[in-house]
């Protein structure tokens, strides 16, 4: 697995944070977004849309500021940024997996959902998930971090970013229902593990595709589909597999290329020295 600064220029956020103690995914938001703003886009054009052009009709001045902040926080916003540039890649291929979508990568963004998600979906099928439960979760994961008004906020917000994905039913009581995975979504989810540097069966097993809610044979027939597409690229020999994305490598490649170059001159100055 790669090495927290790298991951961070893959557009990872491993520090503790959390969007989620002012919104959910803002599943709603970042659809609009999405019709105003095109792929290819520089993260000026998305900050343009949200602050200037107000596409997502906020009151204010002010409120177009935090919506465009958070929107950023949890999915990039920067075709740079290769988790940004996954997440639009695959959403303009498959619109049912957009809510799935949405939820990997802001997950991949924000350490609280990152944390918190697992074990509400690990609940058995039909249990019932009350913010309270949420808030006891969030108390143990971080003993005494935020307030009692800011822990039932927060609960608030993640069961109901589980609700707009699918994952959970119910606008008072939430119940824990299946939801079958997309393709997209298994692609994407394999994506992220590929970036961390999950290589063979552990990107199976990563915590992305563990989002997905799907046995290991299911998350294969999904990914042969979305190769067979040509999302991606997956071969498989008995129980050995391996991916490609060969429309993002270069992506990743190019910002993975400076801290290589970085690596390399460090070491001639050390022999030099040396």
């Amino acid at each position: 697995m790669r090495d927290q600064a790298t991951l961070k220029r893959l557009g990872f956020m491993t520090q503790q944070g959390s969007t989620h103690t002012a919104r959910t995914l803002m599943l709603s938001e970042l659809n609009t977004l999405f019709e105003h703003v095109p792929a290819e886009a520089d993260k000026d054009a998305y900050q343009a849309a949200i602050r200037d052009a107000n596409c997502l009709a906020k009151r204010s001045g002010r409120t177009r500021q935090l919506t465009a902040s958070h929107l950023a926080d949890l999915y990039g916003l920067d075709p740079a940024n290769p988790i940004h540039a996954g997440l639009r890649y695959f959403w303009s291929r498959d619109e049912a997996a957009r809510p799935q979508l949405a939820l990997l990568a802001a997950a991949a963004r924000d350490s609280l959902l990152r944390d918190l998600a697992p074990a509400i979906l690990a609940k058995p099928l039909g249990t019932s998930i009350t913010r309270e439960s949420v808030e006891e979760a969030i108390e143990q994961h971080w003993p005494g971090r935020f307030s009692q008004a800011t822990r039932k906020s927060t609960a608030q917000n993640i069961n109901s970013s589980l609700v707009q994905v699918g994952y959970l039913l119910g606008r008072i009581k939430k119940v824990r229902v299946h939801l079958e995975p997309a393709t997209a979504a298994v692609a994407y989810a394999l994506y992220l593990a590929w970036l961390q540097g999950g290589r063979g069966e552990l990107l199976l097993q990563s915590p992305w595709c563990k989002l997905l809610d799907a046995s290991h044979d299911r998350l294969l027939e999904l990914a042969a589909q979305a190769s067979s597409k040509g999302w991606m690229v997956m071969r498989r020999v008995d129980n050995v597999i391996d991916v490609d994305f060969p429309a993002l490598a270069p992506l990743v490649t190019q910002v993975l290329k400076p801290a290589e170059t970085d690596t390399a001159t460090q070491q001639e100055i050390f022999h030099e020295q040396g």
